[in-house]
C-alpha cells in the first residue's frame, strides 16, 4: 500500500466522508459484501478485478477517485453465480441485469443493480436500459487467444449500441441484427478465439476490455482486504496487476501528484486509474 499520509491526502481531496462519491462507494461496498456472501454460500470462486483490485493493493480499498466495482470469474462459475443472484437478489433490494433480463443491455456480462438508487452513465448509452441503480460489473472469463477477434466483437456491439441510442425508432429494425449477433456472430467469434488459447483468457466476447489474463494468475483464488473487509482475489494479484497496468502499478499517476499540489480540495478530476 501507499503510505498513510499520502492516502489521507488523497481521501481528503477526492472522496472525503460524506461526499457524494464516498456515499456512492459505500453503497457499492455493501453490494460487494452481499455478493461475496452469495459466492461463499454457493462455493463460487471470484476475484476483485481491474481497478478494484488495484485499489485493494495500492490503497487498501477504493481508488479515491474511482466510482465502480468490478469482479471476474470463469465462465462456468459465472453461470452458477447468475442463477444464485437471480434467486436471492430481490429479497436484498437488488436486481440482476443481463441481456436476458433487459433486452437493451447488449453485453454478455452482468450487473448487480441496487434498486433503491439511481445513477446515469455520463455518455448516456444506458438511457434505454431497464435498470439505473448503483451497480457492480460481473465479468465472465473464457479462453481467448485473439485480441483482434475480441476487438472486432467490441466494435460490433459498440456500433449497435450507439445506433440504438441515437435512433430509437430503429430498434424494431435492428431486432433481427441483434439476434444474428447474439446467437450467431458472437458465439462464432468466441469459438474461433478459443482455438489454441491455452491458458489465455479474456472477458467474454463482446466486451470493451480485450486485455488478457491467464488462468494460473487467477485460480485458485485467495482473499484480500478491501475497505476493512475481505473479498475474493486472484491467485497472484501482483502478476495480474503487472499484466494489466505494468510494473509501476503501485505508483500514482503524475496527474494525481499535480492535482494534489494545485487543487487539494477538489474531489474527482478526469484521470485514468
Amino acid at each position: 500500500m501507499i503510505d498513510e499520509a499520502t492516502q489521507n491526502a488523497l481521501r481528503a481531496a477526492y472522496n472525503p466522508e460524506g461526499s457524494e462519491l464516498r456515499r456512492h462507494q459505500l453503497v457499492m461496498l455493501d453490494m460487494l459484501t452481499w455478493l461475496d456472501g452469495v459466492c461463499m454460500r454457493h462455493d463460487i470462486p471470484y476475484w476483485l478485478s481491474s481497478g478494484t483490485l488495484l485499489g485493494a493493493v495500492r490503497h487498501g480499498g477504493f481508488i479515491p477517485w474511482d466510482d465502480d466495482v468490478d469482479i471476474e470469474l470463469m465462465l462456468p462459475d459465472y453461470r452458477r453465480l447468475i442463477k444464485a443472484i437471480a434467486a436471492e437478489a430481490p429479497a436484498a433490494g437488488y436486481a440482476l441485469q443481463t441481456s436476458d433480463t433487459d433486452p437493451e443491455f447488449l453485453f454478455p456480462f452482468a450487473k448487480l443493480r441496487d434498486t433503491r438508487t439511481v445513477i446515469a452513465e455520463a455518455d448516456g448509452l444506458d438511457s434505454l436500459q431497464a435498470f439505473h441503480g448503483a451497480y457492480i460489473d460481473i465479468f465472465p472469463l473464457a479462453p481467448s487467444g485473439s485480441r483482434r477477434l475480441h476487438r472486432l466483437g467490441s466494435k460490433l456491439v459498440g456500433t449497435e449500441l450507439k445506433m440504438r441510442v441515437a435512433r430509437p425508432w430503429m430498434r424494431p429494425l435492428l431486432a433481427p441484427l441483434r439476434m444474428a449477433l447474439k446467437h450467431v456472430a458472437y458465439p462464432l467469434l468466441r469459438r474461433l478465439s478459443a482455438i489454441g488459447a491455452g491458458d489465455t483468457c479474456r472477458h467474454l466476447i463482446p466486451s470493451y476490455f480485450p486485455a488478457m489474463r491467464t488462468a494460473a494468475e487467477c485460480i485458485p483464488t485467495g482473499r484480500i482486504l478491501f475497505e476493512g473487509r475481505e473479498f475474493g482475489a486472484p491467485h497472484s494479484p501482483q502478476l495480474y496487476l503487472t499484466r494489466l497496468f505494468g510494473d509501476t502499478y503501485m505508483s500514482l499517476p503524475a496527474t494525481i501528484h499535480t492535482h494534489l499540489a494545485t487543487n487539494p480540495s477538489s474531489h474527482k478530476p478526469s484521470v485514468s486509474k
